[in-house]
């Protein structure tokens, strides 16, 4: 029995969710390490402490899982075990923002079947509901930004379709017909990309990479995007190559020069260059628009950001420029800065692996979450 028992313990220990034991009177008789975690607790301080002191616990309605209406006390009182889906823990000894848990409590019958106790188990549901979050936020981005250009293509097919237009009319329309498509495919691809990059799907075949020819590559592929913004690229002969992927640089560059002609004022000029520097090529993509408030800049690469300010939010987009080109940077064994000020422009500056020595055969190296 003492065996027994034992195992019990160890089973629980060992456990990945809080677990937390309670008598009758809900007085903490044990709890394990991940409930010591969870709560703050120690299980010496906890141990003879009403289950109120320990588990400040309450769900969306304000329902407290200790009060005489809840969760607890119902269990204890009819026998039954009490499930609630969605709730908040209060950290109050840490003063840590509130935890979403899910939680169970089961009562504990003795020898005679009466209730003697009951067994809360709690589970950090946070995890699974930023995966909810993050994949709700991508469809609610993805259906705005896809929404604009799909009523742009039906109106100018309407036009097309209705009306007798002169040859240059035709091709205007065309025109724009074909940069509203550019603009939902180019949408589509980040929506893959960051599906690729999360499941750990991507990876980068390294090779011997010349630069000049992606750089030179980009200029021309942004250059349909500048209408009122000029461009200048500027590229050292001598630029030496660098351990690369040519797709990946090229997209890497192209997010960051196209989010310079978004966040710039008409009559403004972007620039590309890259230079050698101790052993790196970097690259540098510098504007002269809106700039970026300090308290953003902590967060400028997170999934779905976008700063909370007029002047950034008048621009189309759905935050996943900036987590993409991290990610592939990281991929690539570089490193992505950004300097800005407000109202000044800003420099995004990528720093990648000179390639000095050429290697046997080239590397595969797997994307990581």
């Amino acid at each position: 029995m003492a065996r027994d028992r034992t195992l019990a313990e160890q089973a629980f220990e060992q456990f990945p969710q809080a677990v937390v034991l309670v008598d009758r009177d809900t007085a903490v008789l044990w709890t394990n390490s991940a409930a010591e975690r969870l709560t703050g607790w120690s299980r010496t301080d906890a141990a003879g402490r009403p289950a109120a002191d320990i588990l400040e616990v309450r769900t969306e309605t304000g329902v407290n899982l200790c009060a005489p209406n809840g969760a607890l006390r119902r269990a204890l009182r009819v026998g039954a075990s009490v499930n609630t889906h969605f709730a908040y823990l209060f950290r109050l000894r840490t003063s840590d923002d509130p935890v979403r848990i899910a939680y169970t409590v089961a009562p504990q019958r003795g020898k005679d079947k009466n209730v003697v106790g009951a067994m809360i188990v709690i589970h950090d549901v946070t995890p699974e509901l930023e995966t909810i979050e993050a994949r709700d936020a991508l469809m609610l981005a993805a259906s705005h930004e896809l929404k604009t250009p799909l009523t742009t293509l039906k109106g100018l097919s309407d036009l097309l379709l209705d009306f007798e237009l002169s040859e240059p009319q035709r091709r205007e329309l065309l025109l724009d017909l074909h940069g509203q498509a550019d603009r939902m495919e180019r949408l589509i691809e980040d929506i893959l990309d960051v599906s690729r990059i999360d499941s750990g799907r991507v990876s980068v075949d390294l090779s011997r990479l010349d630069v000049a020819p992606v750089v030179q590559r980009v200029c021309e592929d942004v250059r349909p995007m500048l209408r009122d913004h000029s461009l200048r690229c500027r590229i050292p002969e001598d630029l030496p190559p660098i351990w690369g992927e040519a797709r990946k640089l090229h997209q890497i560059l192209v997010n960051l020069t196209t989010n310079a002609i978004k966040y710039s004022e008409p009559g403004t000029q972007v620039t590309l260059s890259a230079r050698v520097e101790q052993g790196y090529v970097r690259f540098d993509v510098q504007d002269q628009g809106v700039g970026i408030r300090k308290q953003h800049m902590a967060r400028l690469f997170e999934k779905f950001y976008r700063a909370d300010d007029p002047a950034v939010r008048r621009a189309a987009g759905t935050g996943l420029g900036l987590y993409i080109v991290r990610n592939l940077v990281n991929m690539l064994g570089g490193h992505v800065s950004v300097r800005s000020r407000p109202g000044k422009g800003s420099v995004f500056t990528v720093t990648l692996p000179q390639a000095e020595v050429p290697q046997a055969s080239p590397r595969l190296v797997a994307a990581s979450r």
